[in-house]
């Protein structure tokens, strides 16, 4: 959903020089917003710089927090202890500046053959999956208006984030006090100093790299196993399609508003990483859309949206502490997750930054043997 107006009912203090700070966070999206907000709120001193202008995964993102996903039905990683975090951050946020951004809906999931229907099965006699998995919908039982010869099941706690919203909010309350600047980073301008880093006219004490896909340019982590892949998504309305608020998900998924349009997504595609939207991507989405629906509908779509998701090879986010040059940061790898690992991962990189906690190893950026060039 695209953002709109809100309220700051909040004043922050301002506590950092527009010329010398201890952190400078370089990206603005999602994962540079919620970690400016985390040391904010640990009373920390910091600027924000990003670009607005730039591509952004989180413009394009739906922002769908799913617990199950993938052709094997997979419960997705840590979403147990991801899940909290999620929540809690979300809240607070939402309470902070009063606004709404996090939105539980009940999911469907369409089983695609006898091997889904099987597999289903395993997962419902798994423990791990019974705080997740609803049970088994015959064909025609959980969603008449759609096509479903293998029946369904339903997935408990599935949410979307309005990412859009929350970060033109965080960003506007910085901007406020001083403490965003909107421009394009250039690596080339950051040096380092015996007391710390030099950019432009801004010391930092520390720099934290959230750059997203853009990371690939970066010379100074070159290394991080990044594996961007392209994503595409339809927002509609339709004069004859009026679904139950659910997140469907057949071979693709569709997310209902309650303003009565709906977004379709998403496609994957690691060959084109341009930020453009093509009409290939444009008629896979429709099909897989008019073939999920039992009768034919008119979908007038409203924005044609494409952007690239920072994955990593082992699909893990990653963050971490540069192995040579001191002060330098990074968060990455959020992928198609942000919406649900990226309040977590934030708040564990603050609390490094803060009081040197020890990263898990699962995600810190060591596990890819990281070999600096500069």
């Amino acid at each position: 959903m695209l953002p709109d107006t809100f309220s700051i009912q909040h004043t922050f203090i301002n506590i950092s020089s527009p010329s010398h700070t201890s952190h400078l966070i370089v990206g603005a999206g999602l994962a540079g917003c919620l970690l400016a907000w985390r040391l904010q709120q640990a009373g920390q001193r910091f600027l924000l710089l990003g670009s607005t202008a730039m591509p952004a995964a989180y413009k394009v993102a739906a922002g769908v927090i799913n617990p199950v996903t993938g052709r094997w039905m997979t419960k997705t990683w840590n979403f147990d202890q991801l899940l909290p975090e999620a929540q809690a951050t979300y809240h607070s946020l939402e309470q902070q500046f009063g606004i709404q951004v996090y939105h539980r809906i009940p999911e469907i999931r369409f089983c695609q053959n006898a091997d889904d229907i099987k597999r289903l099965g395993r997962r419902l006699r798994n423990p791990r999956y019974q705080n997740v998995l609803n049970r088994y919908f015959a064909p025609g039982q959980a969603a008449p208006d759609f096509n479903d010869p293998h029946g369904s099941f339903g997935i408990e706690q599935a949410a979307y984030v309005d990412l859009p919203k929350l970060v033109t909010c965080l960003r506007t309350a910085f901007a406020q006090q001083g403490l965003f600047r909107d421009e394009t980073f250039h690596h080339s301008a950051l040096q380092q100093k015996a007391d710390g880093w030099q950019y432009q006219d801004l010391h930092a004490t520390k720099v934290i790299f959230c750059e997203g896909a853009a990371a690939i340019h970066n010379p100074w982590f070159p290394n991080i196993a990044l594996q961007p892949a392209k994503g595409e998504t339809l927002l509609c309305n339709s004069p004859t399609l009026q679904l139950p608020r659910k997140l469907y998900h057949h071979k693709k998924w569709l997310l209902p508003y309650p303003d009565g349009s709906f977004r379709i997504g998403a496609t994957y595609d690691e060959t084109d990483l341009s930020d453009t939207p093509t009409q290939t991507r444009k008629e896979e989405l429709l099909a897989a859309t008019h073939e999920a629906l039992k009768e034919s509908h008119t979908i007038q779509i409203t924005a044609h949206l494409a952007g690239v998701r920072p994955s990593t090879l082992d699909s893990r986010p990653v963050i971490g502490v540069h192995p040579s040059q001191a002060g330098l940061y990074l968060i990455n790898g959020l992928g198609s997750k942000g919406a649900s690992t990226a309040p977590a991962m934030t708040q564990q990189l603050a609390h490094h930054l803060r009081t040197g906690t020890p990263i898990p190893p699962e995600v810190d950026i060591a596990r890819f043997s990281l070999k600096p060039t500069l």
